[in-house]
């Protein structure tokens, strides 16, 4: 396992899959041969310094940066979507998942309001997680009473305003405890809502969406040496 990174204490984690990431770009060089990879906004949130010896490996035909007269080369395709698995037409697999931290489970009365300015009141006797993630990290405000997040098996809404380093989801009758992964987005396969899910509701591309997440938040590579 590799950590670019030295935030410490709450786990806030961009899980970067670099076997997805190198399936990407096999699918991408057998499909279009040579291209150059836009690695824009420390390569949308998946971090240069992780991703960057796996492109080495496929002979990536260069970089999209934000240097002054970056330029491909004429011809050459410019990837970016497809290569984080964030394209929708697309068959490529999305390369981050972003985890936060349940930090504390609380039953609540039918009636409670929830969060700054009470936008969510509970309808009934329910249990609420508080998850240790917040805008400060990227999470989008319009998130508010309208995404979900998976924890154990089951996904669940955000209720309630996103706050600068938290938000509250409704667990209900599911076993969640303090401790437990909190999924906002990652692989579809898995169970976990997508970063499509999360863009659409909050009004931007899921490629503005992994690169807002903030440096708070560690960058795990996982997957390509276990």
């Amino acid at each position: 396992m590799i950590i670019a990174g030295t935030a410490a204490g709450l786990r806030r984690e961009a899980r970067i899959q670099l076997d997805a990431f190198a399936d990407n770009l096999r699918s991408l060089t057998a499909e279009l041969g040579s291209f150059v990879l836009d690695v824009r906004a420390d390569a949308y949130g998946h971090s240069l310094d992780l991703i960057v010896p796996i492109c080495r490996e496929f002979g990536i035909a260069g970089y999209l940066t934000s240097s002054p007269g970056d330029a491909p080369p004429a011809g050459v395709p410019v990837v970016a979507a497809a290569a984080y698995g964030l394209d929708p037409l697309s068959a490529t697999r999305p390369v981050m998942t972003l985890v936060g931290e349940v930090v504390a489970v609380k039953p609540v009365p039918s009636g409670s309001g929830v969060s700054y300015g009470y936008s969510y009141r509970t309808s009934r006797d329910t249990v609420l997680s508080l998850v240790g993630l917040g805008y400060a990290d990227g999470v989008p405000r319009l998130a508010s009473n309208r995404s979900s997040v998976r924890i154990g098996v089951g996904r669940h809404p955000i209720v309630g305003r996103v706050a600068m380093d938290q938000f509250v989801v409704e667990t209900g009758t599911d076993s969640v405890r303090p401790g437990d992964d909190a999924v906002l987005f990652g692989d579809p396969d898995l169970g976990h809502p997508t970063a499509h899910e999360w863009a659409a509701l909050t009004a931007r591309t899921a490629l503005q969406l992994t690169a807002g997440v903030g440096p708070r938040v560690r960058r795990i590579a996982v997957d390509r040496h276990g």
